[in-house]
């Protein structure tokens, strides 16, 4: 029996969606690092967005350059500029195999979302690592070397950091189990309909 090369209209509902959340999601954060300590009973925050950083970004840098830390700024994340053009690339050609239905074009979807998403939590090690490793000798309180988690709670002196997803990262997984049930639900759709 010949299997078409077309998407059923569930298949392409569900990638629609995908790609609409996929949006959503770009307008959100994806992730943050909480900071508690007495001297700041309000807490502090680092919020990263797709294309911007957000939170109390300027008290943070007084504080890391005690500790000998590199600066946190937009300008030295240069994936934050062509980030939000790679999203709504996906996002266009998400819609477009859900459009015109063509199983390879899914596959191709889903093959960028599984590698957007490893070099995406590359990233963030990579920069979790780069801050709290490359500490400068120089600095007037010296502490150990560290790297926050990408999910979870670090102490370090009287802080305590608590790092999260944020919602845009939940609209980002909604987005992909939606074109990955889009694209391999198939099965199940023809079953149901035999």
């Amino acid at each position: 029996m010949k299997t078409s090369k077309k998407l059923s209209i569930i298949s392409r509902v569900l990638i629609i969606t995908g790609a609409v959340l996929l949006g959503i999601s770009s307008l959100l954060p994806w992730w943050g690092l909480d900071l508690e300590a007495p001297q700041y009973p309000e807490g502090l925050a680092i919020i990263v967005h797709p294309s911007k950083l957000s939170g109390e970004i300027d008290i943070l840098n007084n504080l890391n350059h005690y500790i000998g830390m590199e600066e946190i700024s937009e300008e030295g994340f240069p994936e934050l500029q062509y980030i939000p053009f790679i999203i709504w690339g996906i996002v266009i050609l998400t819609a477009l195999t859900a459009i015109f239905g063509y199983k390879k074009l899914a596959y191709l979807v889903c093959l960028l979302f599984v590698v957007g998403g490893a070099l995406g939590m590359y990233d963030m090690y990579h920069w979790l690592n780069t801050f709290g490793t490359n500490l400068s000798p120089d600095a007037p309180i010296k502490v150990d070397p560290f790297v926050p988690p990408v999910v979870g709670d670090n102490t370090l002196a009287n802080f305590t950091t608590y790092s999260s997803f944020r919602s845009g990262f939940y609209f980002l997984v909604l987005s992909a189990i939606g074109v990955f049930l889009g694209t391999w639900g198939e099965k199940l759709w023809a079953k149901k309909s035999a």
